[in-house]
């Protein structure tokens, strides 16, 4: 009876560091997915979601690593980086005719870096080191396949190499690791670069759970000239006092007609006067001009709203 796997997951540091007992991978900005080699064949996602349908140039596995179990990120690769919106949007595809245009426009690449079954016998208890021994003995490159590269020891060095390639990152791992599915463990640790900006509040969604009595996002925006443009909402980095403090602030501002155009959040937004500015921490910026995977970092109550402008985020 076949075994399904959740992805070992990394714990966050704040910064790299060299070690001889750890190897130090590129963090790829894709979709995890374990791709089951056998009959039947699947590549599935972290929320047990079917992918093979949706990259049908990864069947190639089947030829290059078969009876196996692999652990490995989905990535499509434009203008030699990364680009997580238009993976997603081969993810969303359900048109059988639009997934092979896609693909043929588009390619997959799976980027392999763990093995977790070899015929049918877990090699989970396998130290790291073991496992990426089994990877190259028993995993070929094809087109749209690849092992995932690596270097000993030199983290810090890999870390800046990573970001002046424009990566978000890298991933230490200890050599003698354990795969523990499902664990965020400590013996691998994601290292990445955050970005920042100062952005002006324009109004928050209602909350829900145990928010329900205050707001569930700020809705941000930067000037662009004397024209504020949408830039996307934040919902998490609130303590409970500093939620305090906003919803105290927002009770002078608040207004009944629209102060930002563009929004198109699915939750009713109330409005406010653009006055209070905040520091936000992101991961990138998406094409259509939105942060990515935002986090609230505080209020800046040294800076005026108009000083909060587009040109923080535009590269």
């Amino acid at each position: 009876m076949r075994r399904y796997y959740k992805p070992m997951l990394a714990q966050t540091a704040t910064a790299a560091f060299t070690s001889p007992d750890w190897i130090f991978e590129i963090k790829w900005d894709g979709i995890r997915a374990i791709s089951y080699v056998n009959e039947p064949f699947s590549i599935r996602s972290r929320n047990d979601n079917e992918l093979r349908y949706n990259f049908p140039e990864l069947e190639e596995l089947k030829t290059l690593a078969p009876h196996t179990v692999l652990d490995g990120e989905i990535v499509i690769i434009r203008e030699g980086r990364p680009d997580f919106q238009t993976l997603l949007e081969r993810g969303r595809n359900t048109s059988a005719r639009s997934i092979e245009y896609m693909a043929n426009r588009f390619p997959a690449l799976y980027v392999v870096f763990d093995i977790l079954e070899k015929e049918s016998q877990s090699v989970l208890g396998f130290s790291l080191d073991e496992r990426k021994r089994l990877l190259n003995k028993h995993v070929k490159e094809g087109k749209n396949v690849i092992l995932a590269e690596y270097v000993e020891e030199q983290g810090e060095a890999y870390y800046e190499a990573a970001l002046k390639q424009g990566l978000e990152g890298i991933i230490a791992k200890k050599k003698t690791s354990r795969y523990e599915p499902g664990v965020r463990s400590r013996d691998w640790l994601k290292i990445k670069k955050l970005l920042s900006c100062d952005c002006v509040i324009f109004g928050y969604t209602l909350g829900v759970g145990s928010r329900e009595q205050t707001f569930g996002a700020l809705i941000l925006g930067l000037y662009d000239e004397e024209q504020p443009v949408f830039v996307g909402k934040v919902g998490t980095g609130f303590s409970q006092n500093e939620i305090q403090i906003l919803m105290k602030a927002f009770e002078k501002l608040k207004r009944d007609e629209k102060t930002l155009q563009g929004v198109d959040v699915p939750e009713k937004v109330t409005w406010l006067k653009p006055e209070l500015v905040c520091d936000v921490v992101y991961q990138s910026v998406t094409r259509d001009g939105r942060l990515r995977m935002p986090r609230y970092h505080g209020l800046r109550v040294d800076k005026p709203p108009r000083e909060c402008t587009l040109s923080q985020i535009l590269g």
